[in-house]
């Protein structure tokens, strides 16, 4: 009954999982609104100038897991973000610039999540979004996302999954679509 008349929906992905992950940091427990500002913030004062020629309003690049990792937690947070987060943000970064994590298409996504979990900042909410929009693990399912919880009427993380286990496997698509507020 979720995905009556939505057949078509997909889960939504991202050109490099990266980005995504690092959005996911940026965006917990704030505002997409807040979150985004955070990214430009970040890509402005870190990322690379784009080349001439590049479409109009695309000013840089996105930082680099190497340019990243190589930040101290002062020069994050001097973005107006917790020093919690930019630690976060460093941790990811190292690990993906060292190998340790691997964000790509076709990796294991449990030893993946479970990699993340070792990280500080990676709660329950953060790895699950990684594993549905960076890793499209189709059975991922953010517990604790505010949009979800106000989609199924609950907060209560056990309600939540006890509600979702009705999608398995495929509770990614099942938050896409309470997202788009089906």
């Amino acid at each position: 009954a979720l995905a009556e008349g939505r057949e078509g929906t997909r889960v939504p992905g991202a050109l490099d999982p990266f980005i995504i992950a690092i959005r996911a940091v940026l965006g917990h427990q704030v505002t997409v609104r807040q979150a985004t500002a955070q990214a430009g913030r970040l890509v402005g004062r870190f990322g690379d100038p784009m080349p001439e020629g590049a479409p109009e309003g695309l000013t840089h690049t996105f930082p680099t897991p190497t340019a990243l990792a190589a930040l101290t937690q002062d020069d994050i947070a001097s973005l107006g973000m917790p020093g919690t987060r930019a630690r976060t943000i460093i941790g990811l970064a190292q690990a993906v610039a060292s190998g340790g994590i691997r964000l790509t298409p076709g990796v294991r996504i449990e030893e993946t999540v479970a990699a993340l979990a070792e990280l500080p900042g990676f709660g329950p909410w953060t790895r699950a979004y990684i594993a549905l929009r960076a890793l499209a693990d189709p059975d991922a399912f953010a517990v604790g996302d505010a949009g979800l919880a106000r989609a199924l009427g609950t907060r209560d993380p056990k309600q939540m999954l006890a509600i979702a286990e009705q999608w398995r496997p495929w509770r990614a698509y099942a938050a896409t679509l309470l997202w788009e507020g089906a």
